[in-house]
């Protein structure tokens, strides 16, 4: 029996990987971040603690983001996640038209 040809959509669920086939632009935009938290500490601390104390401490400042670049849970980045736990957090959880005090 003959199948017929369907042209199949891409999976558009997976983002790109447009920075040397491992990053996407949205973990990219979370590696500059982390870089210039990891900077900006590092100038403020250089005139307080010199060049290799302070360089240590912009180094683990720079990681802070680092979660939100490589973990993903329920196959969701780190910040979609929180987001939406976030959100469903704030919805309401009661039912409309339950009435209080009646059991059924």
């Amino acid at each position: 029996m003959r199948q017929g040809s369907y042209p199949v959509p891409p999976d558009m669920k997976e983002k790109e990987k447009v920075i040397g086939g491992i990053l996407n632009v949205n973990q990219l935009l979370w590696l500059i971040l982390g870089l210039a938290i990891g900077a900006g500490v590092f100038v403020m601390l250089f005139p307080f603690l010199g060049g290799i104390p302070s360089l240590v401490v912009g180094l683990l400042f720079a990681t802070v983001t680092s979660p939100f670049i490589f973990v993903k849970r329920h196959n969701m980045t780190l910040f979609e996640y929180l987001k939406f736990k976030y959100l469903f957090s704030k919805k309401t959880k009661h039912l409309p038209n339950k009435r209080k005090g009646v059991n059924f």
